[in-house]
């Protein structure tokens, strides 16, 4: 092998100090300035972050007054009593008052033991047909809402009188009930 010229070793040796200089630029400064790239990035994301939970603490009073509001709506879908039975109660007494109100002559009304969130109240009366359908309208407006379980229509003096127009009912009904404050 022949011996490099002066002039070759030059560039053979700056051949080998840019190879040494891009390798210290790849493997050592390359993953720094990537750290401080990634981390600035990390930074912005969590300023970002930041800001968004500001602008969600500061709207908590207003998520807060939107639940109050929605809670009270809910709770006007629902009858209010200490427990079961006083709802039991409560709902026997708006069936009897709508009865007579539609201007039936109660017989009996009665509040059987309720299921959980649930008051049950029964009813028997005696009305026309024209009555009847008037309580079912004003048990059908009530607030809050009741369901109609059972209606058992009896007109025994039909039989005996084809233009008696009196009919005994056992009316059976539930509605929703939340504890009171």
């Amino acid at each position: 092998m022949r011996s490099l010229s002066p002039r070759e070793r030059k560039l053979v040796a700056v051949l080998i100090l840019v190879l040494a200089v891009s390798l210290v630029l790849a493997v050592v400064i390359g993953p720094l300035v990537a750290g401080f790239t990634e981390r600035a990035a990390r930074r912005d994301a969590l300023v970002q972050t930041f800001h968004a939970n500001e602008k969600r603490i500061g709207s908590l009073s207003a998520l807060q007054a939107e639940a109050e509001r929605q809670v009270g709506e809910m709770r006007a879908l629902f009858m209010a009593a200490p427990d079961a039975d006083e709802a039991g109660e409560a709902l026997r007494d708006r069936i009897e008052a709508a009865a007579l109100a539609a201007g039936g002559d109660v017989k009996t009304s009665e509040a059987p033991p309720a299921d959980e969130g649930w008051a049950r109240a029964a009813l028997e009366v005696r009305l026309s047909h024209t009555q009847l359908a008037g309580l079912l309208a004003r048990l059908n407006r009530m607030k809050p809402t009741l369901a109609v379980d059972g209606l058992t229509v009896v007109a025994e003096d039909a039989l005996t009188n084809p233009k008696s127009d009196l009919l005994d009912v056992r009316l059976e009904a539930t509605a929703p009930f939340v504890p009171a404050r």
